[in-house]
């Protein structure tokens, strides 16, 4: 094996001095130019392994002498825990606010529905901010955010304001829950694609899509993390829960302390070769390449290829993976009355989201192939949905819940990281300008923040009005909307293997 790679970069030394003489009466500055942006056929000693399986492609084994920074991948999994703890502990008592505050559930899914949609306008502008203003800078002031709105809802809505009918329910919440939930939403979306823009930054692009798809493992962890604080709150008594969000903003600040310490130190980044170049080339032509203004961005990045079709496949999913981590304790809780139970549901989700994406990074690694891998798993993955209404036990209530995490969760958890990062890579004529990763991860994730508000407000509306039944019918359509959008890319990934 090792004799065919010397012999590879050979071959590739032979081109460049082939190219090199070929060039000789050439301009000078376009000589220099093409040596800069030569083929990348030079980065051939990064890739060290050939591998026997699936592509048949070039695959670099993970080692502790490349230039990624390990240390901010692992804290920065750690950290973004955090913010999801925040959401999933906030769901767990919704069967709380139900009984003890009088919430009804239509106004629970206005209030989530809130919440998703001050999420969706912040991510659509978190990348360009990152851009602007820095990435640490952007997260940190996420962190900070994010655990003193905890506090104050647990305070405000937990000792001040306690409704007694369902109309002073609605009238407090509209005043106070809504507005302090919503702004929470907006400060949280400040920090996932900046994440993903810094991580692109400090991954070697070689395997870059691998280390992307486990971190986006934090996602379901923080959800557990969240849940478990919860549990061990409310074990106290409902009466408890502000102590909820008292806790999970306690876990928060703990996670900036740590971002702080090691990972904004870490965080100048890594690029290959020819972005270096590229990038020098551009700072020392200022003139020829100014920095694109919010606007030519934002109509660029929607004009390529993919961001669309990703966005609109993500709105559906998120609709759907939100309004099962959402909505399963009040639903468990609601169908076998137990609470205890209707916890363990959504961990059990959760744990089934981690699965399903290890397995998928696994499966890509051998065979290189996202959107093939991605339509099968969806289209497996309607038929534990459409079941999960017609059990009649706990048991295959949460089998069902499993199968489908297990199927549908990869896809909506990687559109924004992933599959935005590989996109970025693609994008030649944003390169050096940084930051794109963080759009367009922004823009991406944005649409299935729409998706995931959409869908809690119809979640709300529909239990009420038609059943569970017709909610998980509802859920069931926007999988399959969600696997149609990707038609066109799987069209395209076919015509480039052939």
């Amino acid at each position: 094996m090792w004799r065919r790679v010397e012999r590879e970069k050979t071959r590739v030394r032979g081109r460049e001095r082939a190219f090199e003489e070929s060039s000789e009466d050439e301009d000078g500055e376009t000589d220099a130019r093409r040596a800069r942006f030569g083929s990348k056929e030079r980065s051939v000693e990064g890739q060290v392994l050939r591998g026997e399986l699936g592509a048949m492609r070039d695959v670099k084994a993970f080692s502790t002498g490349d230039r990624t920074s390990w240390i901010a991948v692992v804290v920065s999994f750690v950290n973004f825990t955090s913010f999801h703890a925040v959401r999933e502990g906030y769901m767990a008592c919704k069967s709380v606010l139900a009984d003890q505050l009088q919430y009804p559930t239509v106004l629970l899914g206005n209030i989530d529905f809130s919440f998703c949609f001050a999420y969706a306008v912040g991510l659509f502008f978190s990348g360009l901010i990152g851009r602007r203003l820095g990435v640490v800078r952007v997260i940190a002031f996420s962190y900070a955010g994010t655990a003193l709105l905890s506090i104050a809802l647990g305070v405000v809505n937990g000792y001040i304001f306690s409704p007694q009918t369902s109309q002073e329910a609605w009238e407090v919440a509209l005043v106070t829950h809504l507005p302090l939930w919503m702004a929470s939403g907006l400060v949280q979306s400040l920090a996932y694609p900046n994440f993903i823009a810094l991580l692109s930054a400090n991954i070697e692009p070689c395997f870059r899509s691998t280390v992307l798809s486990i971190w986006a493992v934090a996602s379901p962890v923080g959800d557990i993390v969240g849940l478990q604080i919860a549990r061990a709150v409310l074990r106290a008594g409902d009466e408890n829960w502000p102590m909820v969000m008292f806790a999970s903003a306690g876990f928060v600040f703990l996670n900036l302390i740590a971002f702080l310490l090691f990972v904004a130190p870490n965080s100048r980044g890594i690029v290959d070769e020819e972005d270096a170049e590229k990038a020098l080339f551009i700072q020392s032509n200022e003139d020829t390449a100014p920095e694109p203004s919010f606007k030519e961005v934002i109509t660029k990045v929607w004009k390529l290829p993919g961001v669309v079709d990703y966005a609109g496949s993500l709105m559906a999913l998120k609709g759907v993976v939100t309004s099962l981590l959402f909505w399963i304790p009040f639903y468990v809780d609601e169908r076998f009355g137990s609470h205890s139970n209707s916890i363990i549901s959504t961990q059990l989700f959760d744990l089934s989201l981690i699965i399903g994406i290890g397995v998928s990074a696994l499966l890509n690694r051998l065979l290189d192939r996202w959107i093939p891998l991605f339509m099968v798993s969806l289209i497996l993955g309607i038929i534990p949905l459409t079941c999960i209404p017609y059990e009649n036990n706990l048991e295959g209530t949460v089998a069902c819940i499993f199968a489908t995490g297990f199927f549908v969760g990869p896809a909506a958890a990687l559109f924004a990281s992933v599959m935005s990062a590989e996109l970025a890579s693609k994008t030649k004529e944003h390169r050096g300008h940084g930051g794109i990763v963080g759009v367009i991860s922004g823009f991406v994730d944005s649409s299935g923040a729409v998706g995931s508000g959409v869908g809690q407000i119809l979640v709300g509306v529909v239990a009420s009005a038609y059943g569970w039944r017709a909610v998980f019918m509802m859920l069931t359509g926007f999988v399959i909307l969600g696997t149609f959008c990707l038609v066109r890319m799987l069209r395209m990934e076919i015509g480039n293997v052939q």
